[in-house]
């Protein structure tokens, strides 16, 4: 049997996961995606700092209650978590999509508590509905393999796609983490969305002091590359890469190599 570490906050049980040591790393991911978003990120990073990655609820094995979620439950969630850890250094925070709008509500909630911040294709705010309905007609209307079809022409660069579909591999792999392993219910979109809906740190990211980076794709189809400069325009101390051609998952798993070097020479010039 393989022990799955699970730390409960008030009612909820979130799954997670810890590997190596150093400086901490806390991982939030996307809307629908568990712990197994950083796949091509865990080997990387646990050799160089101690990795934290959680499901936030409504994700992964961690509880899935049925109402509206907001930012500030992921928020103490995670908090505790660090503290039921006892991790006592300041954290690097990264985050992509609905993961990197956790960063910035966590850093603006608990400055002290952050080193620096890595936000990757991610906004300052944004109206869920329109992508969850999406989702709904994958859900509802088409079977798997349609389903996964649209799924990689929403994330990922066409040159990609081609790649992957004459990888079997590499396709069973990303069809089991994107459509079958745990996956995300209507009515997880849909209470995980309303946090989406309800973030917006537009007149607060000013007040983000930390060394941060931020990392986009050109050809982001969910949340437009424009969203990432604006962010860049009102953190002070913000630096921005844009990558032609990616996708709105290209970050992470297309170019997983030149991110992770590109995150890591950045956070190396803010360790102790």
């Amino acid at each position: 049997m393989i022990y799955i570490p699970i730390f409960k906050f008030e009612d909820i049980e979130i799954n997670y996961l810890k590997r190596g040591k150093g400086e901490p790393l806390v991982l939030f991911q996307g809307l629908g995606q568990a712990i197994g978003s950083w796949t091509f990120q865990l080997p990387y990073f646990k050799r160089k700092m101690l990795v934290i990655a959680l499901d936030n609820r409504g994700v992964g094995k961690s509880s899935r209650p049925n109402y509206p979620y907001t930012m500030n439950m992921f928020i103490e969630e995670t908090k505790n978590l660090l503290e039921f850890l006892n991790i006592k250094d300041k954290i690097h925070v990264m985050g992509i999509s609905m993961g990197g709008m956790i960063a910035q509500s966590f850093v603006l909630k608990y400055p002290e508590m952050v080193k620096t911040v890595i936000l990757l294709a991610t906004s300052a705010h944004m109206d869920a509905n329109p992508l969850i309905e999406q989702y709904k007609y994958f859900m509802e209307k088409l079977n798997l393999e349609e389903a996964f079809k649209r799924r990689l022409e929403l994330m990922f660069s066409k040159s990609f796609i081609k790649n992957v579909q004459e990888d079997q591999t590499l396709l069973d792999a990303l069809k089991n983490k994107m459509m079958l392993e745990n996956p995300t219910r209507l009515q997880d979109y849909i209470n995980r969305g309303a946090a989406i809906s309800n973030h917006d740190t537009r007149d607060s990211l000013h007040k983000i002091s930390q060394p941060t980076l931020i990392m986009a794709g050109t050809e982001d189809q969910i949340i437009p590359f424009a969203q990432s400069k604006f962010l860049h325009e009102k953190i002070p101390n913000s630096r921005l890469e844009l990558f032609d051609g990616y996708g709105h998952g290209s970050l992470l798993v297309e170019d997983a190599e030149n991110t992770n070097n590109m995150i890591w020479e950045f956070i190396q010039e803010h360790l102790k």
